[in-house]
């Protein structure tokens, strides 16, 4: 009997088999980022993310979303997005479950974002990154990553019941309660419980840095730290690979060099242009969905008596 070796093995390990299978198609979003360089694409809506909201905007497939920062028109601070994306008919999302295998944890130039399981589409593809990573703490420090966002419960647990103050659950709230399809539910109740669910999910954390360690007892942890002041005009850019809306929280925490309580959030600016270019696939990894019949075939073969 052959000696089971316990070394790591990049063959044998199921993310790196799913990572190569993802692999970036460079000359097409090359060409998608060459439209902002020979200005050929065009502004199709300009807006801001105020303090303290939320808000929904549409892209297109083929359209590029831009997230801008400029600082010196307000109080000097960088401030931090969250950002969700989901389809207009909420069937698909952006999800952590499934990026996380594919893309990693971080999000940079190039990076794709994808769906949920019994689609795992992608939804949108990072195209462009200029943010100064030279003004971080160090080189394992990124500014955007897939994780949770604030929400009334911590800031209760921090600050005590009587901070009733904004949170970027409640600024998903407000951008998911802007959407059509979310309108279109007329019982309040259950409208209520459809946001709550969306708002739950994990999201893109954007201008805030960040750094995934081991901590003093060997648990991995996400270590925030302060966004520096970032040059006017530094921006984050998404190209959609479908139809979707960008639900986007300007989050409380400002740049997080402050204090909750103390953090005074800045606008951010947002424009959307038009590439011209459609997504070369809608099946990027090439797979096959509609698989649930399949595996509820062999669930209702098992025993499903209650336990």
């Amino acid at each position: 009997m052959c000696a089971q070796s316990n070394k790591y093995d990049e063959s044998v390990d199921p993310v790196k088999t799913y990572e190569k299978k993802a692999q970036v198609n460079y000359d097409f979003y090359n060409k998608v980022i060459e439209t902002k360089e020979n200005r050929t694409r065009k502004l199709q809506y300009e807006d801001t993310i105020d303090p303290h909201t939320g808000n929904a905007y549409p892209v297109k497939a083929g359209e590029v979303i831009r997230f801008e920062q400029r600082p010196s028109l307000h109080n000097g601070r960088t401030q931090i997005l969250d950002v969700l994306m989901i389809t207009p008919d909420l069937k698909q999302w952006s999800d952590h479950l499934n990026n996380g295998p594919i893309e990693g944890l971080n999000v940079k130039k190039y990076s794709g974002v994808w769906t949920q399981s019994q689609y795992m589409e992608k939804i949108a593809t990072c195209v462009a990154d200029e943010f100064p990573y030279e003004l971080l703490d160090n080189e394992n420090v990124s500014h955007m990553f897939f994780a949770a966002h604030c929400c009334p419960e911590w800031i209760m647990m921090a600050h005590g019941e009587e901070a009733n103050v904004n949170s970027c659950q409640e600024n998903f709230i407000h951008g998911f309660n802007r959407l059509p399809a979310v309108q279109a539910v007329e019982d309040l109740t259950e409208r209520r419980k459809l946001v709550q669910f969306l708002a739950d999910r994990n999201d893109i954390n954007i201008f805030q840095g960040n750094q995934f360690k081991q901590d003093e007892k060997g648990i991995t942890r996400c270590f925030l730290s302060p966004t520096p002041q970032v040059p006017d005009g530094t921006g984050v850019e998404f190209y959609a690979e479908k139809d979707c809306y960008f639900v986007v929280s300007n989050c409380p925490y400002a740049d997080q060099a402050l204090p909750f309580p103390e953090a005074e959030p800045n606008p951010v600016y947002i424009s959307v242009y038009d590439t011209g270019i459609k997504p070369y696939s809608d099946n990027h990894l090439g797979i096959i969905h509609g698989w649930e019949e399949k595996v509820y075939e062999r669930i209702l073969s098992k025993d499903l008596s209650p336990k």
